[in-house]
């Protein structure tokens, strides 16, 4: 800055002295032409640091290594940020989904995603795709905890809110993460914009094998964790700019495809293909009819598809479907003596899947139905299902001109927000299932004739030589909707204090009103910063904050939906089938849930020393009235949601990076060092995991000691520490640029579950121990990647940009476990990802 500012005082000393000395010249040619140019100078503000907020720009976001180019996949530089333990799967290097995360210990379906003021976060059943078999469910609708997909292609901005986050936003107990598009800042008349394509291979891939069990998978190339055969690729335009000085557009277009081989695990060795994509479509339109006013219109489509067969089902194709469309207004309007910011956000999410079939049927493998290497043979599918959400959401909020009491800077912000949301679960048709077929009588007619003297498809007369066998019971489940609505209301209010650059302080609160459960929730939010020089040299911050998260639909939409079985039996092949009774096997009944909540506790240290900046930081959170499933009875099966669920979290963090380059032989190199530890426990997996309140436990051996569930540390999500190291390199004379991320997960002892002899199980506090977690050791983990780019100039404003990402770059072998089982599975090997840009 010092640097900067000089220059710049210089620079109008030195055209001040010039235009002095000129004066009676001009006035002699005053009726001559003058032109007059002059040096353009460029100033980089460089941003303060603000404790629990990442801010990274639009050359960061495509400098970083990223195979998918998903927000997730960039996140893995940010320290309050954790992956699942199979998140770097070498099975799975095929997918092209943004991954779940967790921030500083909180679920993965509790963080706030954000494109612009469009959620992207899946409210109805975020955790339905942690099952390998997610997609073949016969009620849910495989999903995670992003609704789409976001292309960062597409995106120019992205913050991550990770702590002491302002009472402005609400409905998370993780953190935020918003991405944001930006107005053109062209000239009049240009258009400009940038073109991108890339792609890799399991050809360029390597894979490396933990176990016999692995390799063996892999080769028979008929699992969808196992992903063998797999080809990737991206298109992305982004064309963007002004048609006057009032109006400015911008659009920006995706798609991305993977195309992944399968073979079936199906006697004649069909082909078992499938297909992953992701599309993406935002069009804004910015007005700025007078100094006062800016209005911005977008639209926006995102859409993840996938074509799948399930390997050992006879023609059980599947498609499914997840998009969101979008249309959201912004006007934001300065006064004298404030900023007022509307928004309109109109919504529709959607999530389908379109089965080939609506019966699945099980058979004893037969001479006719011989299309299985086990004893039973199955085919068809399970219908076709949705759910959906439509929202409208307002906000408005307002932020006052700061103003000054008794040598204290003030600065207010408060504003207020409505959102009324209608979400559904629907089976469009009805499907069957059709359970195991009964055998026929020796002594009878062996003929397939129905109660109508036609042949019954549910017959088989080759069975077991001749004997033949027909289905005598199925499953009906029947079309029907199950439907919510929520209204959802807050309000906030915070004021940001300065007193003479010592004392900064911003203490806030905001009331939220849910209509699922009645409540209102108010939320605290306060931090405090001290500088004792007055600057940035030396930073103490501390902050005491509560956050309120977001019942989720799944919890009410899943009370009915058993309800719409039916069962049906019949006698013989030639009676009619019976009246249909119900099927309640199994419920989740309602209850009504109090709202998730985490208080958190925040403590750092920052410094700007040279041009370096520091942070160590403490953040501490203890989640409550988490949400789980408890089962209440057996028969018939009966689960119900419950507030039981706890989680702690103690995340120790550590970051220095160079605001300025180090300059070094005609290059400029900055540096990001992350470190965090990380010390999570919780009682629950996610609000899909059943507890089973008769056979429930609160008491575990664990690592030779007994101590309570809620203990016990978090067997996702959850590694221990892990170092990051992001190093940058431009060079002044070539159009070269490098960029490397090393990261390296310490060893950590994966606990493995098992249940105890009777002979060997303790009594403790009244309950029996009948459950041990013994330690496996797992070692660090590894990895370097890489990405460069070089650009060749193809004429006036324009140039192809050629770019190579390497990850893993050595090749390093890592495993990981999963699911508190001793199972090993491998992460990916070296990669190879090719791209080509032309931008002008």
């Amino acid at each position: 800055m010092r640097f900067t500012a000089l220059t710049l005082a210089m620079s109008f000393i030195f055209l001040n002295q010039c235009f002095a000395s000129q004066i009676e010249k001009v006035e002699a040619e005053s009726k001559k032409k003058i032109h007059a140019a002059l040096t353009k100078i460029i100033i980089k503000a460089v941003e303060d640091q603000v404790v629990g907020k990442n801010h990274y720009n639009e050359g960061q976001l495509k400098g970083m290594p990223n195979g998918n180019k998903t927000i997730s996949e960039f996140l893995r530089k940010n320290p309050n940020v954790q992956f699942s333990q199979n998140n770097m799967g070498a099975g799975t290097q095929g997918e092209i989904k943004a991954a779940d995360f967790s921030i500083n210990g909180a679920m993965f379906y509790d963080n706030k995603l954000l494109f612009d003021n469009v959620s992207l976060n899946n409210s109805i059943n975020p955790a339905a795709g942690q099952s390998s078999s997610a997609d073949y469910h016969i009620h849910s609708l495989g999903g995670s905890s992003f609704s789409t997909t976001i292309n960062t292609d597409l995106i120019c901005e992205l913050d991550v809110l990770d702590s002491n986050v302002s009472a402005e936003y609400g409905e998370f107990t993780g953190g935020v993460v918003k991405a944001k598009t930006c107005a053109p800042k062209t000239a009049v008349g240009e258009i400009h914009g940038q073109i991108s394509y890339d792609y890799t291979s399991s050809d360029w891939t390597k894979f490396s094998y933990a176990t016999a069990d692995e390799l063996e998978k892999f080769e028979n190339n008929q699992n969808q964790n196992y992903q063998k055969d797999f080809i990737k690729r991206g298109l992305s335009a982004i064309v963007y700019g002004k048609f006057s000085e009032k109006i400015a557009t911008s659009l920006t277009v995706s798609k991305r495809w993977s195309d992944i081989g399968f073979t079936t695990q199906l006697l004649d060795g069909s082909l078992a293909d499938q297909k992953r994509e992701n599309d993406n479509l935002n069009l804004n339109v910015y007005i700025q009819p007078n100094d006062q006013n800016k209005l911005k219109v977008g639209l926006q489509y995102q859409r993840d598809h996938k074509d799948l067969h399930q390997f050992n089902v006879k023609n059980s194709g599947k498609k499914t479907d997840e998009n969101n469309q979008a249309l959201e207004l912004e006007l934001e309007t300065h006064f004298n003596r404030a900023k007022l910011t509307q928004s309109l956000v109109y919504q529709k999410q959607k999530q389908a899947n379109d089965s080939d079939l609506n019966e699945l049927i099980a058979w004893n493998s037969s001479r006719d139905k011989n299309w299985s290497a086990l004893s039973t043979a199955s085919e068809g599918g399970y219908g076709d299902k949705a759910q959906n959400l439509v929202s409208l959401e307002y906000k408005i909020s307002s932020q006052l001109n700061p103003f000054q009491i008794a040598n204290v800077e003030h600065l207010f912000l408060f504003g207020a927000g409505y959102g009324h949301y209608a979400a559904d679960w629907k089976r469009l048709s009805e499907a069957y299932v059709y359970l195991l077929p009964s055998r026929l009588k020796k002594n009878h007619d062996f003929t397939c004739l129905n109660i109508n003297g036609e042949i019954d498809r549910f017959c088989d007369l080759s069975y077991n030589n001749g004997i033949g066998q027909y289905h005598t019971r199925r499953e009906i489940y029947k079309a029907g909707t199950i439907a919510v609505t929520q209204e959802r209301a807050h309000l906030f209010i915070e004021d940001s204090i300065n007193w003479n650059n010592i004392i900064k302080a911003r203490i806030g609160l905001r009331g939220d009103f849910d209509s699922l459960n009645g409540q209102i929730n108010y939320a605290p939010r306060s931090n405090i910063q001290y500088l004792p020089f007055s600057d940035s040299r030396l930073t103490f911050t501390s902050g005491w904050n509560r956050y309120y998260g977001n019942n989720l639909f799944s919890y009410v939409l899943q009370d009915g939906i058993n309800k719409l079985i039916i069962s049906q039996s019949r006698e013989n092949i030639d009676t009619a089938w019976g009246t249909p009774k119900n099927s309640q096997t199994s419920n989740v009944q309602k209850t009504k849930l109090d709202t998730p909540f985490a208080d958190e506790t925040v403590f750092a240290v920052g410094s700007r020393f040279g041009i370096f900046d520091g942070q160590i930081k403490y953040v501490h959170r203890n989640y409550r009235d988490q949400i789980r499933k408890n089962r209440v009875n057996w028969s018939p099966l009966i689960d119900q949601y419950d507030n039981l669920g706890r989680i702690k979290a103690d995340v120790y963090t550590l970051a220095l990076s160079n605001f300025v380059p180090f300059t070094f032989a005609g290059s400029q190199h900055q540096f990001q060092f992350a470190f965090d530890y990380s010390d999570i426990k919780r009682n629950f997996s996610d609000y899909d995991d059943s507890i089973n309140a008769l056979t429930y436990r609160q008491y575990i051996k664990y690592d030779g000691k007994i101590i309570d569930q809620a203990d016990r540390p978090a067997n996702n999500f959850n590694q221990p520490w892990t170092a990051r190291l992001g190093w940058d390199i431009s060079f002044d004379k070539i159009p070269l640029k490098i960029s490397h991320f090393f990261r390296l997960r310490g060893a950590y002892d994966a606990m493995v579950r098992s249940s105890i002899p009777a002979n060997q199980q303790v009594e403790y506090l009244g309950q029996t121990v009948v459950s041990e977690y013994k330690a496996m050791k797992m070692p660090s983990a590894f990895t370097w990647d890489m990405r460069a780019t070089y650009d060749v100039a193809t004429g006036q404003g324009s140039k192809m940009i050629f770019g190579l990402t390497v990850k893993n770059l050595t090749n390093k072998f890592n495993k990981y476990t999963e699911d508190d089982k001793s199972t090993l599975y491998s992460e990916s090997g070296r990669q190879f990802i090719a791209d080509v840009s032309f931008k002008f």
